[in-house]
């Protein structure tokens, strides 16, 4: 039976929380950061999924000249990890079926490059990505959204970038490209929601059904 063709040509996605489910690492890595820059970490999660990033940094104490230190230091931590994080269920599948409707498949990141692609080749996909993009600025993705388009030459309308946060969609929005946020990430479906994302996710494979 011949595929429907795929909506978008170009599919980018975040990778902790949208990827792969990484949430208990990262909030294992995150404390074991946090005695270093006297973080806050008491705030429930059930919360913090509520919080838009600035505001959760607020509240864990996160003094912002300090962040580009400590995003590094996470970063660091969270690395030691990577092989061993576990794909979302159904991802695998998911990335099946957009290859088999000859979607081009990328990756834009907070993670580092090499943490992320330790996992992907751990799973076995890293050949399904054309290419992988760790960028560190938390509050920096519309741009390098802007510079994955120009370098890969991507027309705006074939492109969709895929998150589980609130800022991913911002990004998105800001670059001018459609969104995809996913609710099995960190942030709450009412929280993406009022981000105004192009789709909203509830599973994987409802990717595969725009």
């Amino acid at each position: 039976m011949e595929r429907t063709p795929f909506r978008y040509g170009h599919v980018v996605f975040d990778f902790d929380g949208t990827l792969v489910d990484s949430l208990d690492h990262s909030i294992a890595a995150f404390q074991r950061i946090a005695p270093r820059f006297h973080l806050k970490m008491d705030l429930d999660l059930a919360t913090a999924r509520t919080l838009p990033t600035r505001e959760l940094f607020a509240r864990m104490g996160v003094r912002f000249w300090k962040l580009p230190r400590i995003i590094r230091a996470f970063q660091e931590e969270a690395a030691k990890d990577a092989p061993g994080l576990a794909l979302v269920p159904g991802m695998a599948e998911l990335l099946a079926g957009l290859a088999e409707r000859g979607v081009r498949l990328g990756i834009l990141s907070s993670n580092r490059e090499d943490a992320i692609r330790a996992c992907l080749r751990a799973h076995g996909v890293e050949d399904r990505f054309a290419f992988v993009v760790g960028y560190p600025k938390l509050f920096g993705k519309a741009k390098a959204l802007r510079r994955i388009r120009k370098a890969e030459r991507i027309d705006r309308a074939a492109m969709l970038y895929v998150g589980d946060e609130a800022r991913d969609v911002e990004a998105a929005a800001k670059a001018k490209v459609a969104s995809a946020a996913v609710t099995w990430g960190f942030h709450a479906e009412p929280l993406l929601m009022a981000a105004a994302p192009t789709h909203l996710l509830r599973r994987p494979g409802e990717l595969l059904e725009l």
